[in-house]
């Protein structure tokens, strides 16, 4: 499937498959790197290549299970989560299979169209993110098994992934806005194409990678520390510029919640009370203080008086969407989705 891809590719393929090689010599050396590279790789050029379906990373992902099957196969047991991840899995899982179908038997445009994102099998699209994650989930709890160090090994590759979105966002207002203007209403895309249909997928990631910082207090050292700070500084900068209300709001909540569980954890351990409380709560008011920045230009205040406004749009563009798409599909397909899960695309 890999070779298939590379041969359709239409972006000097010889160059993607070079680095696919040497990945996978890499991997096979040390097999525990995949979880420091898959969170990293966030190559996207869908823009240029016009593969949506289908990206860079997803033949990284490829490469990995192939290599990992042959050099590190999980055992049974790793495909079989207990207790409440089992259950969080599981629902996880028919939630995704539900919406997926349910998207899959929308009537799409009529007579078709060459918007990808308003056809039917986008569903597809929306799914392979979680089908990814849950066929590298016993890999993962192999290597959890195996060794016990995979959550620094995927840390550190959540860490490189937030610096690399933070250096896009940099560059790119930088060309476009200059870096320190606030008041300009330009949306950063950074290295995430979806940006273009109005998504909100680099908030998303933003507030999701931030906590992982923390993978640095595992041994803090003064370069350690210095890199943590130095990415914060980055990642907080970008959150700043999404101008994304609750892309704020969870950005703030996740480091706030991740600090304190550090503190918890480590407090039953034998981990400094400076390293346990005063550095999560730095990394924290660092965010918090840039956020503050930016209000003061009077843009992102204005944004959030907007708020109610904005949520009543919101609801009526939903609800024109819901109605549009129960006027041009079968009654039958109506009767049989459920009202809150057929809004899932």
């Amino acid at each position: 499937m890999t070779a298939a891809a590379l041969a359709a590719y239409p972006l000097a393929p010889w160059a993607l498959a070079s680095f696919l090689v040497i990945y996978a010599a890499a991997l096979w050396h040390w097999p525990g790197l995949w979880l420091a590279v898959i969170p990293a790789v966030l190559l996207d050029l869908t823009p240029w290549t016009g593969w949506t379906q289908v990206g860079e990373p997803d033949l990284f992902v490829l490469v990995t299970i192939a290599i990992l099957a042959v050099r590190a196969p999980p055992r049974r047991a790793d495909f079989q989560p207990e207790g409440l991840a089992a259950i969080v899995v599981l629902l996880t899982l028919i939630s995704y299979l539900l919406s997926g179908a349910l998207g899959l038997a929308l009537p799409g445009p009529e007579g078709g169209s060459d918007n990808v994102y308003l056809r039917p099998d986008n569903a597809l699209r929306l799914t392979k993110g979680f089908f990814t994650a849950l066929a590298l989930l016993p890999f993962l709890r192999a290597r959890m098994r195996v060794h016990g160090d995979a959550m620094v090994w995927l840390g550190a590759g959540m860490a490189a992934g937030l610096a690399l979105v933070a250096t896009a966002v940099i560059v790119e207002r930088a060309l476009f806005t200059g870096i320190f203007d606030f008041t300009t209403d330009y949306r950063i895309v950074g290295m995430f194409s979806g940006m273009n249909i109005g998504g909100g997928y680099i908030g998303a990631y933003l507030a999701m990678a931030l906590p992982f910082l923390l993978v640095f207090m595992v041994r803090p050292r003064a370069l350690s520390l210095v890199a943590m700070f130095g990415i914060a500084m980055g990642a907080g900068y970008a959150l700043v510029v999404t101008f994304a209300r609750t892309a704020y709001a969870a950005g703030l909540l996740s480091m706030l919640t991740a600090g304190l569980g550090w503190a918890w954890a480590g407090r039953r351990g034998r981990t400094a009370t400076f390293a346990l409380l005063a550095l999560p709560t730095l990394v924290v008011l660092l965010v918090g203080g840039i956020v503050m920045s930016a209000f003061s230009s009077g843009f992102m205040a204005g944004r959030f008086r907007q708020v109610v406004p904005d949520l009543a749009d919101r609801e009526a563009n939903w609800t024109g969407g819901m109605a549009s798409a129960m006027a041009a599909s079968p009654p039958r397909f109506w009767a049989w989705a459920s009202g809150p899960t057929r809004a899932s695309f």
